[in-house]
């Protein structure tokens, strides 16, 4: 018995190089010359249709161009495999309610993913494992997911013991409400089981609560997006008990010559202060867009929120987009970084992003970021990024 599917595929390339921020050799301060390396990521999507039916395959190369484990210039095994970042099947209008269902391993960006985010940026990105439904109407979309980030059937006899995400998301469209532009509201709850290590033995010891809500409207030129989140929960020394807010206004400038967008925006991230009072206050986030929303540079200070016990984030933000500089786009970014705790400045950054598309689906951009705080010298960083989607 033979059965015909339609095969939809799609290619991916992006070389990154970019300058080295992270090792020693490029922190002393003898070294004068910049030290660089190149990132190569190549992906190759193909899906498989039949009916309402699909199977989804993303095969992945990630690199360091001329690492060792390459085995580059020499006739040996490259230890650098291709896997596959995503493989999940995909059922379309179950039971005709235009319910659809997601099962495997699968990228998830949720909202303006300051939780849950794909991580593009990374050379690898940030893929989920697990069992994802919803479904779409005009007005909005539900959805239902069960993501499994540590199963421990092999050392353990209890699904307690699993590491998992369990929530919702729904976002709801209010255009009628708002007739001059548009507005949108998005729900959103999830608990994160994670099994902690007690006497030699792992014990499910807590669950950490996030639940919150987003409003995006335009009016007219002007743009509002609006997001609190709260935490809350058990862990193995006390209480959760966590905030999240965000504040974004912009103006909508493309009937301007060069200026299209201005924005200004805050971003509060809650920190604990290490007191023994049982209560651990930082927000964590450990699946949420990083540089997207705290600058380019990654300082070490405000980077992660993996967890409840760091010091939290103010931040204050001005962006810029300038259009048809000779056929370039340039964002500029300004973040003023301090504690959430002490209210002690981290320091600032500039952030400068030229960015041109390229013939055949390609884009090229090139990035600079300036950071300075109380040292003497400031901080920045340079990259190079060409992309092409086949």
């Amino acid at each position: 018995m033979l059965s015909a599917s339609e095969l939809e595929w799609q290619a991916e390339f992006r070389y990154r190089m970019m300058q080295d921020r992270t090792s020693l050799v490029a922190n002393t301060e003898t070294n004068n010359e910049p030290s660089t390396y190149s990132l190569l990521r190549s992906r190759i999507f193909f899906k498989l249709i039949n009916g309402p039916v699909s199977i989804n395959l993303q095969l992945q190369d990630s690199r360091i161009l001329g690492y060792p484990s390459n085995s580059p210039g020499f006739a040996k095994n490259d230890e650098a495999k291709p896997f596959f970042h995503q493989v999940y099947l995909h059922v379309d209008n179950i039971l005709k309610r235009n319910w659809s269902v997601q099962l495997g391993r699968f990228e998830l960006a949720l909202g303006q993913q300051r939780l849950i985010a794909k991580n593009n940026w990374n050379n690898i990105g940030r893929s989920f494992e697990g069992f994802l439904t919803y479904r779409k109407t005009p007005r909005g979309t539900l959805r239902l997911f069960h993501l499994i980030n540590n199963e421990g059937y092999e050392r353990f006899d209890s699904d307690r013991y699993d590491q998992t995400i369990d929530g919702f998301y729904f976002d709801r469209s209010m255009n009628r409400l708002n007739k001059l532009g548009g507005t949108t509201v998005e729900i959103y709850y999830f608990r994160t089981g994670l099994a902690e290590a007690k006497d030699e033995n792992r014990v499910q010891n807590y669950y950490r609560k996030t639940y919150g809500s987003r409003l995006n409207t335009r009016f007219l030129f002007f743009t509002l997006e609006a997001e609190g989140a709260l935490q809350s929960g058990y862990l193995a020394g006390g209480n959760v008990d966590g905030l999240l807010t965000a504040v974004n206004i912009g103006i909508n400038l493309e009937f301007l010559p060069i200026i299209s967008a201005v924005s200004l925006g805050n971003e509060y991230i809650s920190g604990d202060d290490g007191d023994t009072d049982k209560v651990y206050e930082g927000f964590a986030k450990p699946f949420g867009a990083g540089h997207k929303w705290h600058g380019y540079y990654d300082y070490s200070a405000h980077k992660s929120f993996a967890d409840n016990t760091h010091i939290g984030l103010k931040e204050w933000n001005v962006k810029a987009t300038l259009s048809g500089l000779l056929g370039f786009n340039l964002n500029i970014h300004y973040h003023n970084f301090s504690d959430a705790v002490y209210d002690k400045k981290f320091g600032d950054e500039l952030d400068l992003i030229f960015s041109r598309k390229l013939p055949w689906e390609g884009n090229w951009s090139l990035g600079y970021a300036l950071y300075w705080d109380d040292g003497d010298e400031p901080l920045d960083f340079t990259y190079l990024m060409i992309s092409f989607i086949l």
